[in-house]
């Protein structure tokens, strides 16, 4: 054969590889997307595996996204769900504080579905946890996180960054693994409405996308800046849990568990010197004696000059904020 009929051979041979695509255009078939803007929406079976622990909605590869956090994200081909390495300090369970409430209620909605159906009742439930910074709201997050992350339940956790995103998201989640275990996280719930706008926040959590087995957790250093809309709405948030700074039988449980090396009596000293200081100042504080090596006194002194006030009134002698005795807004 001529060369001018070799590369027509191979011409002929390539257009029946090809397809078309919504413009008629003849593309190969791995650049042929499933609908595009103006057409239908994809019908969505399982997950796709991607580079990078990425997972796009698809028509077939995977039935269920591996149990672990994740965040919806956009890119030129669509919404995947990008899984999170969270890194955090071995979690120790701190008596009289929220994470014995947010936790047990957490366990009795997940057991309580039938009742739900059994009345009419869109099975979901709404947290806002709030109190000052270091209090412990993260921490509180992060084992909720590893109760619906378990074995036993084999959930999703899903961090909310961009809030259209996350219900386009959630709806596609829905669609391919209806009864799965989820919560939606809203960390620095105030943040993420100031960057995206209330409206984005109130579609997520009642518009047309909201799905159904799910729990809204919310976190805020600063309920003064959060909407009635948001605080004052059962169905959106129905719990306000006030999450303050850990009580001396929390203050030795941690201390106990961190700083293993102490005498008792110096332990006794750290847990009376550290009274109304956070969970992120005892950590500091066993990480810079215990660790670096610091003087216990300067280290001390240092983290209560760290210390932040909550504050009580905004300026002109109005309070502001929730009662923490009645978690109602003033």
């Amino acid at each position: 054969m001529t060369d001018d009929e070799l590369l027509n051979d191979a011409l002929d041979k390539n257009e029946h590889r090809l397809q078309r695509n919504h413009n008629n255009q003849l593309v190969p078939p791995e650049a042929v997307t499933q609908g595009n803007s103006t057409g239908p929406a994809p019908e969505y079976q399982q997950w796709q595996v991607g580079a990078n622990d990425i997972f796009r909605p698809a028509g077939l590869t995977r039935e269920k996204l591996p149990s672990a956090v994740y965040q919806f994200q956009e890119d030129n081909y669509g919404l995947y769900a990008q899984k999170i390495a969270v890194i955090t300090d071995s979690l120790i369970p701190l008596p009289d504080t929220a994470n014995e409430r947010v936790l047990d209620g957490m366990k009795v909605f997940w057991g309580r579905e039938a009742k739900y159906r059994e009345h009419g009742l869109l099975y979901k439930r709404g947290v806002l946890l709030w109190g000052p910074p270091g209090s412990g709201k993260t921490a509180t997050l992060q084992l909720l996180s590893q109760h619906i992350l378990g074995p036993e339940m084999q959930g999703i956790v899903v961090m909310c960054g961009h809030p259209r995103l996350t219900s386009l998201g959630l709806a596609a989640l829905r669609r391919i693994e209806p009864t799965r275990r989820l919560i939606c996280v809203f960390e620095d719930i105030d943040e993420i409405i100031q960057m995206h706008s209330e409206h984005q926040i109130l579609a997520l959590l009642d518009g047309e996308n909201q799905v159904e087995n799910i729990v809204n957790v919310a976190t805020t250093n600063y309920p003064e800046r959060l909407g009635a809309r948001i605080v004052n709405r059962p169905s959106r948030f129905d719990e306000r849990i006030f999450v303050g700074m850990p009580s001396l039988a929390a203050r030795e449980v941690y201390l106990r568990k961190v700083c293993t090396s102490l005498e008792i009596n110096e332990l006794r000293r750290w847990i009376t010197d550290t009274e109304g200081l956070s969970i992120a100042h005892l950590r500091e504080l066993a990480a810079s004696v215990i660790c670096l090596g610091q003087p216990y006194e300067s280290v001390i002194v240092r983290l209560k000059t760290m210390r932040q006030r909550i504050k009580e009134t905004d300026g002109i002698g109005t309070p502001v904020g929730f009662n923490p005795q009645s978690n109602v807004l003033n």
